[in-house]
């Protein structure tokens, strides 16, 4: 076999290895995101008026394209939020975000619209949640943020505050909790 041919198979072999680990690492990082929205809904309060009553689901709404929606559904077809269903709604753009309890903004989302649709919700009874670096600096509740190739959190407790919603100290205490008056994070 020539040498160019066996350089050429060996170069291919390694981009499909390369490619297999980074499928591999993208369908880790989905699902735990999916996990951790879910066990944001059990760690926080949400006030009475978040719902319109009793009967009404969980809501998380996603806007951006992202591959969070499969494992979403999955949460939502095999688990409830106490005693509320859970439904997962695509936000094609943020004039139509519906009432929700969660909304995950999607690091294709650009930083500005990120920041028009945080300045919108404010003061509405829902935990903004995103992808993308200084999105918690920026106002947004929580931040998905990878740490030594784990899938870590960053809470802005203000901007929480201002949402009327309740962190649990179990939830801060393995949060990174972000100081918007300093502009930095601790933990």
């Amino acid at each position: 076999m020539p040498r160019a041919l066996m350089l050429a198979l060996c170069v291919v072999q390694l981009l499909f290895i390369l490619t297999s680990a980074f499928a591999q690492e993208i369908n880790r990082e989905y699902p735990l995101k999916a996990l951790f929205l879910y066990n944001f809904g059990t760690y926080m309060e949400w006030p009475n008026d978040a719902f319109p009553d009793d009967q009404a689901p969980f809501i998380i709404g996603v806007l951006g394209a992202t591959p969070l929606n499969g494992p979403l559904q999955e949460i939502a077809a095999a688990k409830k939020m106490g005693q509320r269903k859970i439904v997962i709604v695509p936000v094609e753009s943020p004039e139509k975000i519906a009432a929700c309890q969660i909304l995950f903004i999607s690091e294709v989302v650009p930083v500005p619209q990120q920041r028009r649709v945080i300045e919108a919700l404010k003061g509405r009874p829902i935990l903004i949640v995103g992808e993308t670096p200084s999105f918690a600096l920026d106002g947004g509740c929580v931040n998905f943020f990878v740490d030594n190739n784990k899938i870590r959190f960053e809470i802005n407790l203000a901007a929480t505050r201002q949402q009327q919603l309740k962190v649990s100290s179990k939830l801060l205490s393995i949060a990174k909790v972000v100081d918007t008056t300093a502009g930095t994070s601790k933990r």
